[in-house]
């Protein structure tokens, strides 16, 4: 079973790259979504619609997305969803002429950023695929962020 979510992760991963909401959509379960808390929004998204608006933002921000799945593991809770953790490597570049949402240049334009997280990520089987229901991405706490970035600069 781990190993079908991690294939699905893989799929996923390809997905944002091609930057098109429809395609990351697709691999969640409408019907049956929980949450979605992405570390750069204050919010914790519980209306599908209100998440599908946040890609579509995203959308006409990035220009590249680049997500990288890795140790992922079924954390084992009994029942028929499945609560995943894994470790996330991101790289997004932005659009030269991104906007805000008040039509603002938006600050990051023309730039890039990447970094890790930890996903945790719950997931139902419909129709025999694994189908995303909910997600929560979290960076460790500065300190321990800082530090890793420093030995991730040194290699």
């Amino acid at each position: 079973m781990a190993e079908d979510i991690a294939a699905r992760f893989d799929g996923y991963s390809q997905a944002w790259a091609n930057l098109a909401t429809d395609g990351i959509a697709g691999f969640w379960a409408q019907e049956s979504f929980h949450f979605y808390k992405a570390e750069e929004v204050a919010a914790v998204f519980t209306a599908f619609d209100d998440l599908l608006s946040y890609w579509r933002g995203n959308e006409g921000l990035h220009e590249g997305a680049e997500l990288t799945f890795t140790d992922v593991q079924d954390l084992g809770i009994p029942g028929p969803a499945r609560l995943v953790s894994c470790k996330m490597d991101w790289k997004i570049g932005f659009r030269p002429d991104a906007t805000d949402a008040n039509g603002a240049r938006f600050r990051h334009a023309g730039k890039a950023m990447a970094g890790w997280n930890h996903v945790l990520s719950l997931w139902e089987e419909q129709g025999g695929e694994w189908c995303l229901t909910g997600w929560c991405e979290v960076p460790d706490a500065a300190p321990l962020y800082l530090t890793e970035l420093y030995y991730r600069m040194a290699q």
